[in-house]
């Protein structure tokens, strides 16, 4: 038996998050709920390195939801909590929309002011350097903060209108969306802005890098667009009617005027509020506000590769994974494929079982294991002098590799 076989118990449990939607589909986000219910409207959604999730209520709170679903309140006594992101030591930066300052909110839940006199804050993103870039709403422009909570003009222009979304690539280019139409823009380095796109609907909530693609949520369309570098949009979650449907994919859930968005880069999903009550409700001041923590899953690594494996062969599965890994970095994937291609072995799936271990000999060259694992499928595959071959590799790259010497000689070729 090799070390992939013996270390598959370890793998199951790497395991346990694939989706249960049929491999054949093309694969899509899976929409739920988190929190039902919230009391307050919506604001922005920002998730930590440790999965915690923080729901600002457009008035006097942020939420902030554990990784297990626990509900607390994280800080309250703002005003007007809108925008927010995580800084780069770890605290909670707050924009009130209606106090024209960024609080700064420690792990504790304490709170001191960042930055005063902006003019409508709303979304913000963290720089390089620990700088901080604002929407500011009402005077439609982004402003640059810097570590000292100096306020300084960094973009401006007729694109923006009222600019509530903002996020950042890593090549430092700024991603805004306007709340009072549907216009996408980039902001290169140097304060330079122009049209990306134009999401439907009229009026857009926030935005998340998610390499090497951009989500938003369309306020005013009840859904979630993915929008590419190229300018291109498709919709990515929602079916346009208002409401909530929960445990659906893509385009066939509902969704209630998504606004705030946040991308958890661990579990490799997303984080919407949507604002429950429907639009007679809202200004009539007879109904309290009430929003939801819906979440919006990607496809498994296992799924893309099922998908493109189907529809294009191992290429194009190679190519799925490879741009999957790429994007996803952080993750033990030699692990996880090598249990995926040892599941498709034991279930009689050759074929699959072969690409997957063979892609992994791509990706991890210099990993003995993968060697041995494809070396193995082979062997069931009657492909003999492959298998030896592959053995053969997996000896040079680890002498010690026992499982290959006995193999070798069950072949034959010692």
């Amino acid at each position: 038996m090799s070390l992939a076989c013996r270390l598959s118990a370890v793998c199951t449990l790497l395991l346990v998050s694939t989706l249960a939607a049929a491999e054949s589909e093309a694969p899509r986000l899976r929409v739920g709920t988190v929190v039902p219910e919230f009391e307050g409207s919506v604001g922005g959604v920002t998730v930590d390195k440790l999965g915690f999730v923080y729901v600002a209520d457009f008035g006097e709170k942020v939420w902030r939801v554990s990784p297990q679903g626990t509900v607390e309140v994280f800080a309250d006594s703002l005003y007007g909590a809108s925008g927010n992101t995580i800084a780069s030591d770890g605290s909670l930066l707050q924009a009130n929309f209606h106090a024209n300052t960024i609080t700064r909110i420690a792990r504790d839940g304490s709170t001191s002011t960042f930055a005063t006199g902006l003019q409508g804050p709303v979304g913000l993103a963290v720089g390089d350097e620990g700088e901080v870039y604002a929407c500011n709403c009402q005077s439609n422009e982004i402003v640059r903060v810097g570590v000292d909570g100096s306020v300084a003009p960094f973009a401006q222009g007729d694109l923006f209108n009222c600019p509530n979304g903002i996020t950042r690539d890593p090549e430092g280019n700024l991603y805004v969306v306007n709340f009072s139409d549907g216009r996408v823009l980039r902001i290169d380095p140097d304060g330079n802005s122009s049209l990306l796109a134009t999401l439907p609907g009229g009026g857009n909530g926030h935005i998340v890098w998610v390499g090497p693609d951009l989500y938003a949520t369309a306020f005013r369309a009840n859904g979630v667009y993915r929008i590419g570098l190229d300018g291109s949009i498709a919709a990515a979650a929602g079916s346009g009617q208002f409401g909530q449907v929960d445990h659906d994919v893509g385009v066939e859930a509902q969704m209630a005027t998504p606004n705030g968005i946040g991308y958890d880069r661990t579990r490799h999903q997303l984080y919407t509020n949507d604002y429950l009550n429907p639009w007679s409700e809202r200004f009539t001041g007879r109904f309290d506000p009430r929003s939801s923590l819906r979440v919006l899953a990607f496809p498994t690594l296992q799924e893309s590769f099922s998908h493109a494996f189907e529809t294009g062969g191992t290429e194009a599965a190679f190519t799925a994974v490879q741009d999957f890994v790429q994007n996803r970095p952080g993750s033990p994937y030699e692990i996880v494929l090598n249990a995926y291609g040892y599941g498709k072995l034991q279930s009689g799936d050759l074929a699959a079982a072969l690409a997957v271990f063979e892609i992994n000999t791509r990706l991890f060259p210099q990993s003995f294991n993968v060697w041995d694992s494809y070396a193995e499928a082979l062997r069931a595959a009657g492909r003999q002098d492959e298998s030896i071959a592959n053995y053969r590799r997996s000896l040079e790259l680890n002498p010690d590799n026992t499982n290959a010497v006995q193999m070798l000689k069950e072949l034959g070729a010692d």
